[in-house]
């Protein structure tokens, strides 16, 4: 049953990694895809992934705390539970609460937006950082 634990964590990754792109599709746009000729068959495939990832940027984020949600009780029924998981844990928290009061708010302000990334950062760092040590 443990394993469904592991399972659980890969698909965590996965959804965050799928939230997390994002920035990194929406960079990628600003710095290169915008510069190329609007004929172009890359820019018009590229721009329709940018879209899928850009609507439902908040269903990746969800979908992740919920596999997370999943992740933790199964590890701590099944196996154990480690320290960097629960740092990583409680930053994914953070993170996805930031990421919805953005969502809700009527005025989103340079300070959220920094925040919200901030914690994105800090969460990768620590996700590293549970996935190498496991401690």
């Amino acid at each position: 049953m443990y394993q469904l634990g592991n399972l659980f964590g890969i698909l965590t990754a996965v959804l965050f990694g799928g939230a997390i792109l994002n920035f990194v599709v929406k960079f990628v746009n600003r710095k290169w895809v915008t510069k190329l000729p609007k004929e172009s068959k890359f820019k018009k495939t590229y721009m329709e992934v940018m879209k899928f990832l850009v609507k439902n940027h908040r269903f990746f984020g969800f979908g992740a705390a919920a596999m997370m949600v999943l992740h933790v009780v199964l590890q701590f029924i099944y196996k154990w539970v480690s320290f960097t998981g629960i740092v990583t844990a409680g930053l994914a928290v953070v993170t996805v609460i930031l990421g919805g009061i953005m969502f809700k708010a009527k005025k989103r302000t340079p300070a959220m937006l920094w925040a919200h990334r901030g914690s994105v950062i800090l969460l990768i760092l620590a996700f590293i950082a549970h996935v190498v040590t496991r401690i």
